[in-house]
């Protein structure tokens, strides 16, 4: 345990030496501001697509933070997390994002603002959350149609180091275009950057610096220092944005550290008299280098361990096969492809919903069906989105669908409200024939709602016409968990009706 303590020890002061001038000597320090976003339940580390060696991850994370708060003294450390937090990994989403809560209580933040995928898991469970978290949650510009706050401030001021910080919360106002409708209703989402000027002049005379804690994206975090220049710093998130060291727009500090844990924000303020008067920023990358935090660990163990046990839950039973294999998913219409389909249009209540045939990787045989039987069929992280589309461009989407048959083509797409009859023989362009929505010949200057998944909504296999088409709702809801919802809900899972996809002889 001693060597662990001195290697990380050893990294740190590397590290903070490399990047801090000399005029900036740690003796020197009033405040230190570290900081996270848009970790998206990344708890472990991981290995990039890029890369060879694992980074990022909380488990990491929290040895760095423990170890400059030894540095500089816990009392002038404070701990941000910018949102996105609790919603992504599989040991998060099947727990309603408990295992992150946990971990963040134990490495001690001291304030964090809800993203937008924080309400993916409906408001009741993320009111718990913000329950069982030991620190503030913080959204000034988002109430209930009464008035009334849904996070429990919208602003926090506390000393450390003899600095009054205050620190506003402020959520993405697209926020209900995000997620499904039915998470966000009966709250009222208000522009972040009037409510920030409205706040920041009650709170401004009460402190010595303070704190915009955004999740509203780089451009905001811009448009925000303009106009309420009594902030001192903007803590941002949502957008992603890695600035590798700080910025300065209107006098006022942004920061944003990437994704998933890979660094570490670090902003050194020192203040005199109410003022700053010397700063600096940077990120500190979250390498394989750093040790594993032995306590942050232990909660990953134990929600892992709940998440096996999860996966080899029975949660239904079927008399028939569920055919996914990939020579039928991606020619022809499947029992197991309409079924995911109309997974999906129930879900979102949309007209029609698709789905990629090249998204089914595995089919489901007669007896129990668990967990671990819907994860191998959707393995992959998708999610749910509704787009609004003109009838002839549904089918310009059909007829790239079809477009390379007999060949196989993982963008062969299943379908739920939609009948049409393909021609093989007939030149791509002209194979799709007597399209029907929900029994009705399909009007070509109609909109309908279209279901689909985010991999196809970005213009996967090469669907360009999803990716022109009105985004009504980016849910941020996994289908692997929408199909687990499902099959629990009816226990004995019927066929649903066939004759979708008519391929003409």
């Amino acid at each position: 345990m001693r060597s662990r303590f001195n290697k990380s020890r050893l990294v740190l002061v590397f590290v903070l030496t490399a990047l801090l001038t000399v005029s900036l000597p740690l003796w020197a320090a009033e405040l230190i501001i570290l900081h996270n976003n848009d970790v998206h339940s990344r708890l472990e580390s991981h290995v990039p697509a890029d890369g060879e060696e694992e980074q990022g991850g909380r488990v990491r994370l929290a040895t760095l933070v423990d170890e400059i708060r030894a540095l500089y003294g816990k009392d002038k450390v404070l701990l941000l997390d910018a949102g996105d937090a609790i919603h992504g990994m599989n040991i998060d989403n099947l727990f309603g994002g408990m295992a992150s809560i946990e971990v963040m209580n134990l490495m001690g933040y001291n304030a964090f603002v809800p993203g937008n995928h924080e309400f993916n898991y409906g408001q009741e469970v993320l009111a718990q959350r913000m329950i069982d978290a030991k620190f503030p949650v913080l959204a000034a510009n988002v109430t209930y149609q009464d008035g009334s706050l849904f996070a429990e401030a919208s602003a926090l001021i506390q000393e450390f180091g003899g600095v009054k910080v205050g620190i506003i919360g402020l959520v993405a106002e697209e926020t209900p275009i995000v997620t499904h409708p039915k998470n966000v209703e009966g709250l009222v989402f208000h522009d972040p950057i009037k409510i920030a000027k409205l706040v920041a002049e009650r709170v401004r005379p009460r402190v010595d610096v303070l704190i915009a804690l955004s999740h509203l994206g780089y451009e905001k975090d811009v448009e925000l220092a303009n106009a309420v220049p009594e902030l001192d710093v903007i803590v941002g998130g949502h957008s992603h944005t890695e600035l590798k060291s700080i910025e300065v727009v209107n006098g006022v500090i942004i920061a944003q550290t990437h994704e998933y844990a890979n660094n570490l924000g670090f902003i050194y303020l020192n203040v005199e008299e109410g003022k700053i008067t010397n700063y600096n920023g940077f990120l500190i990358p979250v390498t394989a280098q750093v040790p594993k935090h032995a306590g942050v660990q232990a909660i990953i163990d134990y929600w892992n361990e709940q998440l096996q046990q999860r996966l080899d839950m029975v949660v239904g039973y079927s008399d028939i096969s569920w055919n996914g294999e990939r020579a039928f998913v991606r020619t022809s219409e499947t029992n197991l492809g309409n079924l995911v389909a109309d997974v999906i249009r129930a879900a979102v209540g949309s007209d029609i919903a698709v789905t990629n045939g090249g998204g089914i990787r595995a089919s489901i045989h007669p007896g129990e069906i668990k967990v671990a039987d819907i994860y191998n069929v959707l393995p992959f992280d998708n999610t749910l989105v509704v787009v609004e589309m003109l009838g002839m461009d549904i089918i310009e989407a059909l007829e790239h669908s079809v477009r390379l048959l007999p060949e196989q083509n993982g963008g062969f797409l299943q379908v739920s409200g939609l009948t049409f009859e393909v021609d093989p023989n007939a030149q791509p362009g002209g194979r799709v024939i007597n399209v029907k929505v929900n029994g009705e010949r399909i009007a070509p200057s109609k909109y309908y709602t279209v279901a689909t998944n985010d991999f196809l909504a970005a213009g996967g296999d090469g669907f360009e016409t999803f990716m022109n088409a009105k985004l009504v709702a980016e849910t941020g809801i996994m289908l692997r968990d929408v199909m687990v919802d499902y099959i629990s809900a009816q226990q004995s899972v019927q066929e649903p009706e066939g004759g979708r996809i008519i391929i003409l002889e």
